[in-house]
């Protein structure tokens, strides 16, 4: 099979002096010879369609290469160049079709991920299979809806990275968490931390919303925690002393935490401070040390210990507060760092801090990598 030498011939000449519909024509009928008889095609028969192809979509217009898109998007062996050409194109109506559908690289998806619209990265979510290096760039780079999307998407597999990233955005979204949640290759110790740090709203949604399944291992997880407050109850503290970690996991949370995030909201220095204090079991001069060096490695660990979301650590970070705001980058190396550190690690660390009068910058950093 190959465009007939009829064809071949009118293609030259529209090319040269033919008008948009005559040239409109021609790609119709050699996109309806290819169709026809694409499932026999030879590499080499493909080959010259995508040569004479390529011609011809150089000068339609983008409604009529949105419905071309669309017929080529369903065929398995779609010309190479082609569909690599209308996945890139700016207008989502003519690259949607083939982002969706069309056999395109890891290279391909994550290029045009990174270089192109919300709209583009939404087509390729949609897709019925993502491999975790595509996938984990539209967790990043993607809006909520992608994020909803990609993570909905049973064919789409995430890097360890990539599971952190979505469980890190789920935290105070409903939607997204109930999908996270619903994922069966979501690693049991990520789910956790989703159930545990999400928001109020959004644990009452995930109970209420998620498949049996999942639902019942939400419920086990919440009621240990529950179970632990309920069994031990907490004495009052020294006068003029600070709540140990071990005690405060025992008290109210959710109202130390509110505490501390109508500070941060606020911008009151002293009750950021105080607050903290309380939730990490350290005195106010520990945290105000922290603060005063900026040391975000000691923030990372004070925010551990007293089991602050990362949602608010980042508030925290960005706030005139701090008094330096660090850039996207940076966050992102700070959020895994938060993450990967143990709450333990965090205390053996806090002890480290309390055995001290002073502790520095350099010290903390240290103190950091070793916990």
């Amino acid at each position: 099979m190959h465009p007939r030498a009829s064809l071949i011939d009118e293609l030259e000449v529209r090319l040269k002096s033919g008008t948009n519909a005559q040239r409109t024509n021609i790609l119709q009928r050699v996109t309806d010879l290819f169709i026809l008889n694409a499932d026999g095609a030879s590499d080499a028969q493909v080959e010259i369609f995508d040569d004479v192809m390529m011609r011809l979509i150089e000068t339609i217009e983008d409604r009529i290469l949105a419905e071309f898109s669309r017929r080529l998007a369903s065929i398995e062996n779609s010309p190479v160049n082609v569909v690599q050409k209308l996945a890139r194109h700016d207008q989502i109506e003519v690259a949607g079709p083939v982002l969706e559908k069309s056999d395109l690289s890891d290279v391909d998806l994550v290029e045009i991920a990174y270089t192109k619209s919300q709209a583009h990265l939404a087509a390729i979510a949609g897709r019925s299979r993502l491999n975790p290096v595509v996938a984990d760039v539209l967790v990043r780079r993607g809006n909520s809806e992608v994020a909803m999307k990609v993570a909905a998407n049973n064919g789409a597999r995430f890097s360890y990275s990539g599971f952190t990233d979505l469980v890190q955005r789920a935290l105070d979204h409903a939607g997204l968490a109930e999908s996270v949640s619903n994922r069966a290759d979501i690693p049991p110790e990520l789910h956790e931390f989703l159930v545990l740090r999400a928001t109020e709203n959004v644990k009452r949604h995930l109970v209420a919303t998620c498949k049996l399944e999942m639902r019942g291992r939400i419920e086990r997880i919440l009621s240990n925690v529950s179970d632990r407050i309920v069994k031990e109850a907490p004495k009052a503290p020294p006068a003029g002393g600070a709540w140990s970690a071990r005690t405060l996991f025992k008290r109210d949370l959710a109202k130390l935490r509110s505490q501390f995030d109508d500070a941060l909201a606020s911008q009151d220095a002293s009750n950021i401070i105080a607050s903290l204090a309380k939730l990490a079991g350290v005195s106010d001069e520990a945290v105000r040390a922290v603060v005063q060096q900026r040391s975000e490695d000691g923030i990372l660990i004070v925010c551990k210990a007293g089991d602050v979301s990362w949602q608010s650590v980042k508030q925290l970070l960005l706030s005139r507060f701090w008094g330096r705001q660090p850039p996207e980058a940076a966050l992102k190396d700070l959020s895994d760092k938060y993450f990967r550190l143990s709450g333990e690690s965090a205390e053996r660390v806090l002890l480290f801090m309390k055995a001290r009068k002073a502790v520095s910058a350099a010290e903390m950093r240290k103190a950091f990598a070793e916990g």
